[in-house]
């Protein structure tokens, strides 16, 4: 068994982790790491099970730092209910100061995080804070959006299985299956659609504030599961190395035995092939048991350009992992 210290996936840019995403996270990696700007799993019962079973390892924000966030975004969620009825005026504020990401006026709540105080004892700078604070606000915002889209999407997916299971039953056991046609409501969303540019930032600061990225020695891979978020480092970044690309990678189901070997034998040759050590595809594990499930994997190193401002430095590159299930 490799050390985690030398093989941790961070998921970024997103807090909110849904269903599908932590479907296909588990199934290519045994572990991860990410941002978590909530207390604790409490609230969520699977996420707990996972957390006590080491598959998630999560980087809490400091209590009080949370705390003074949380009372913001409260405040946040009150304005917006005293301007609920004003949702146009509401729409051009939030298009003119999104997630009140800069200075505003008309913003009571932004002022308001000028005069907190730094939590005792912390090793923050004034600055840093302050930033920290500004960031960690606009990923509770961002995170609360998350959280109704896939409310939304599993909403619409269920009236997909009622609209199916209803057409069955309207269907003669003779009649073709396209003589009624079916409409299908939910569709596949990809959260980094929203603001892309913002939640990285974001997400990066937070890490580099908190100390999470300061072991140079053993660089994590990012893995995310946005290809938004992907094509925004291929797309503004000065140099790019194509470390890995498979559209079809053969895979365990979630409930195989084979699956945890085939993980771990992939997760070392996935970071051999980024260090450089071994020809990337040729030598990962393959599949050679009855699961038929696939999935797509990308791996890049990035360099320059919009790297140096996410990393806050110029000689670092960052291996970047997008994966999906097919």
């Amino acid at each position: 068994m490799t050390d985690n210290t030398t093989h941790k996936y961070l998921l970024f840019p997103f807090t909110h982790i849904t269903e599908n995403d932590l479907d296909t996270i588990l199934t290519f990696f045994p572990q991860f790491n990410y941002l978590s700007i909530n207390r604790d799993f409490r609230q969520n019962a699977e996420l707990n099970q996972l957390f006590d079973q080491k598959k998630i390892i999560p980087h809490f924000v400091p209590s009080q730092t949370l705390e003074s966030v949380e009372q913001k975004f409260e405040q946040y969620l009150e304005w917006v209910k005293i301007h609920k009825g004003n949702e146009y005026n509401l729409k051009l504020l939030l298009k003119e100061n999104p997630y009140f990401t800069n200075d505003s006026d008309v913003t009571s709540i932004k002022s308001q995080l000028k005069g907190d105080s730094k939590e005792k004892g912390s090793t923050f700078s004034d600055a840093s804070y302050l930033q920290l604070q500004d960031n960690l606000l606009f990923l509770k915002m961002a995170q609360l959006y998350d959280e109704q889209n896939e409310n939304i999407d599993l909403e619409l997916k269920n009236l997909d299985k009622a609209s199916a299971d209803l057409v069955s039953n309207l269907r003669r056991a003779d009649e073709p299956e396209t003589a009624i046609e079916q409409k299908k409501y939910s569709k596949e969303t990809d959260s980094g659609t929203m603001m892309a540019r913002e939640r990285i930032l974001a997400w990066f600061r937070c890490l580099n504030a908190m100390r999470i990225l300061k072991q140079k020695d053993h660089p994590p891979l990012f893995i995310t599961t946005s290809a938004t978020v992907f094509n925004y480092f291929e797309s503004n970044c000065k140099d790019v190395v194509n470390i890995l690309d498979i559209d079809h990678l053969k895979m365990h189901e979630n409930r195989c035995g084979n699956r945890k070997v085939w993980q771990d034998q992939f997760k070392d040759n996935l970071m051999a092939a980024i260090a450089k050590k071994s020809d990337n595809q040729n030598e990962l594990p393959e599949v050679n048991d009855q699961c038929l499930k696939t999935g797509q994997i990308k791996i890049c190193n990035f360099f320059g350009g919009e790297i140096n401002q996410v990393i806050n430095e110029s000689d670092r590159h960052i291996s970047v992992c997008l994966i999906k299930l097919n």
